[in-house]
């Protein structure tokens, strides 16, 4: 060996470092890819992964331990070699360890393959906490190389602290966060390996490269010090208010159904800045087959006295199918909800369905049934009536979002027969999935080829239609997602603990075997929930923006079409240079809120029948 400000030759060291390295990377890029849909076959990767890093250990262990990684240099005074004499002996020793360790792990991994999501969380967290802890106890001789092996250690042992306290314990986080992972470990130990190999430039000009490489390791580990500061605490206090509320929303045990929109409880709901009284409900609900269900919603009510208040029934858009997902569970909904303070200020009592099963009260909303959850809506507004102190009328207006659009639809079409003792004024659709299979032939771009959206509406729709067979449909790798994709993430999550998801979920394979109408079964479930007509004389309006690449907005715009044909009264708002997102909704809100206003008071509004569409939707 050289001194370190002369030409390093090629090094057993080096090639210990980087080979490992590669194998490294190349596992964390297979659990990118649909390899790692499967947890098996995502553990036996990892495993050996583990078993790489166990053989790179022992590599540089028998280096240490041959005299070839680390002597005195000619020269040297006796304590100086004495003392590297004993650094060295220290350094193989926790080598030896680390190889062990590594090792073991892997090869636990693979004897243990169907342990559960939370274990194998644990399970890979500990590796590289006892990985990184040798590592960190080992060190480094300075002039050895540029990437530091405190830096390289330093991030295992963040990584595995990460990996096993990781409040969200789903497959999905098991994957992104062992992939990220294993890619910075591996390019780490190629980059050291390298630096290690080849030829070393001369100490002189490598002195502004180490106070800025520390620098940049201080500052990236105190954004990710401070990131997963914030995931934590919002967790925490996430999951203490979740705890909280979920005796709410449990149904009683043996009480007796009773008609729609009978509340069963309610419990006083302030937030902060509403013009209102809130209250959380849990109220009897009906699916379409007359079948009773429980289901969950707010009221809100002015803060002034008043009788015979118009009802703004609001029907929310898709914000997953866990508990805690609900809006009535979630401090923020008044966010969500632009329109809200105006409504309260001009005397209307607003309600908002949860929808029968979500919450807490059932498995999961039967996500997009159209008349299922029409029905929720519908009876929302009878709770409100029902509902002491509330002044609620009979005059309703039905406003609904994406989700929500169709089913404000729905609602608006049942109401008549269903509901006659209410009086339905007109009803708002903004950006309504009013054609199911027509979205899902066209499979736009932000379904992430079906991963994003579709896993709630399969999962959903195969247990309220009991011949729907999702095997029909998916991949075996999203079959076997299929159901965790369903509950992974909602509004109560952080939104940065989502990023590692939303990077996952490309790599993930395709979600459909093929065209997702090919199954008849399937297709006419899908059609059977299209956007129904509405009754004769009721006014709608429908919003859309013009650069929405969820909801296409050629499927509104043939609904339009469609109610114009049959006579009903459409206003329409397109947005332009806005997509599926809270500014198209922020941009209808107002506009919506007075029309309602205008049909209360039986002033005329726009009928924008027979009116040329916007330039991009004359070919629809």
């Amino acid at each position: 060996m050289v001194s370190g400000s002369k030409a390093r030759t090629w090094d057993a060291r080096g090639i210990a470092w980087w080979l490992p390295g590669l194998a490294v990377i190349v596992s964390g890029v297979l659990l990118y890819s649909p390899f790692g849909v499967s947890l098996i076959e995502g553990r036996v990767v990892v495993a050996v992964a583990m078993l790489v890093l166990g053989a790179s250990a022992a590599a540089r262990w028998w280096l240490a331990r041959s005299g070839s990684s680390a002597a005195a240099e000619p020269g040297q005074a006796s304590d100086d070699a004495s003392h590297v004499s004993a650094r060295v002996v220290r350094a193989r020793r926790l080598l030896g360890i680390e190889a062990v360790l590594a090792a073991g792990f892997g090869a636990l991994g693979i004897a243990v393959l169907t342990m559960p999501v939370s274990l194998s969380l644990v399970w890979v967290g500990a590796c590289w906490i006892g990985v990184g802890s040798c590592g960190l106890s080992a060190g480094t001789q300075r002039d050895d190389v540029v990437v530091a092996s405190a830096a390289l250690a330093g991030w295992q042992v963040l990584a595995g602290l990460i990996l096993a306290t990781l409040p969200f314990r789903t497959g999905l986080d098991f994957t992104a966060w062992t992939i990220i992972t294993l890619l910075i470990t591996g390019v780490a130990m190629v980059v050291r390996g390298v630096r290690l190999t080849a030829p070393l430039p001369r100490a002189s000009t490598l002195r502004w490269w180490r106070p800025a490489a520390v620098t940049v390791q201080l500052i990236v580990l105190a954004v990710t010090l401070g990131w997963y500061g914030t995931i934590v605490t919002q967790a925490a206090r996430q999951d203490a208010e979740q705890t909280r509320l979920a005796a709410f929303y449990e149904v009683p045990q043996g009480i007796s159904p009773q008609p729609p929109g009978t509340v069963i409880r309610s419990s006083p709901m302030s937030l902060p800045g509403v013009h209102g009284h809130g209250q959380r409900i849990l109220y009897w609900s009906q699916d379409r087959n007359g079948t009773p269900a429980v289901s969950s919603g707010m009221v809100w009510t002015p803060l002034t006295e008043g009788t015979d208040r118009p009802i703004l029934n609001f029907a929310h858009g898709t914000v997953s199918l866990g508990a805690e997902c609900a809006p009535s569970r979630q401090s923020g909904i008044a966010a969500s909800m632009p329109w809200l303070n105006d409504a309260l200020d001009r005397g209307w009592v607003v309600t908002a369905s949860d929808y029968a099963g979500a919450a807490g009260t059932g498995d999961g909303e039967h996500y997009l049934v159209a008349t299922d959850q029409g029905r929720d809506t519908v009876n929302a507004a009878r709770a409100a009536r029902n509902l002491p102190g509330t002044g609620a009328g009979t005059d309703m207006l039905i406003y609904g979002i994406s989700q929500g659009g169709l089913i404000s639809l729905a609602a608006a079409a049942q109401t008549p027969t269903y509901a006659p003792e209410l009086h339905l004024v007109a009803d708002a659709a903004t950006a309504p999935a009013s054609d199911i299979a027509g979205i899902l032939r066209e499979r736009p771009p932000q379904l992430l080829n079906g991963w994003a959206v579709t896993p709630f509406l399969t999962t959903q729709y195969a247990k309220t239609y009991p011949q729907l067979d999702p095997n029909a449909l998916l991949t075996p790798q999203a079959a076997a997602r299929n159901q965790e994709m369903a509950g992974a993430g909602c509004a109560a999550m952080p939104f940065a603990a989502l990023f590692a998801r939303i990077t996952t979920v490309p790599g993930m394979g395709d979600y459909f075997k093929g065209d997702p109408l090919a199954d008849p079964a399937w297709r006419q479930a899908f059609e059977e929930n299209r956007a129904p007509d509405l009754p004769p004389g009721v006014p709608v309006y429908l919003a859309q923006g013009l650069e929405d690449k969820l909801v296409p907005p050629k499927f509104t715009a043939a609904l339009v079409d469609r109610y114009c044909a049959a006579g009903t009264p459409v206003t329409t708002q397109w947005n332009p240079n806005v997509g599926h997102d809270t500014q198209n909704d922020e941009a209808v809100a107002p506009r919506v809120i007075q029309w309602f206003a205008d049909h209360l008071t039986n002033t005329p509004t726009p009928n924008n029948c027979g009116q040329p569409l916007p330039t991009p939707l004359t070919s629809h």
